[in-house]
């Protein structure tokens, strides 16, 4: 079985909690679809990803396959209209 989000943190103590994500950088591509299937479906954002852009955040010096890797999966699996990706700290500067 699988958990994401609230579910999961309610059995935390009895679970083996993967984080699919380090440092800012997936390693774990498998998980981290299982999270953006819980993001954008009915139990959180229930969106229709076609009809939407998203904005993305990465660290700095991210590597470039796994930018490219993102691109993919938003494109190609989840079919958003458009993507943009931006590095953290710049988004930080803009907010203040």
């Amino acid at each position: 079985d699988l958990m994401v989000g609230d579910e999961a943190s309610e059995c935390r103590s009895m679970l083996e909690v993967s984080y699919p994500m380090e440092n800012g950088i997936v390693r774990s591509w498998e998980d981290m679809l299982h999270l953006w299937d819980h993001t954008f479906g009915p139990q959180r954002l229930n969106i229709n990803p076609p009809d939407c852009k998203v904005l993305l955040t990465e660290p700095p010096l991210n590597p470039l396959k796994n930018r490219q890797k993102i691109a993919e999966v938003m494109f190609e699996t989840y079919k958003f209209h458009g993507i943009y990706i931006a590095i953290q700290a710049v988004l930080t500067l803009y907010a203040q």
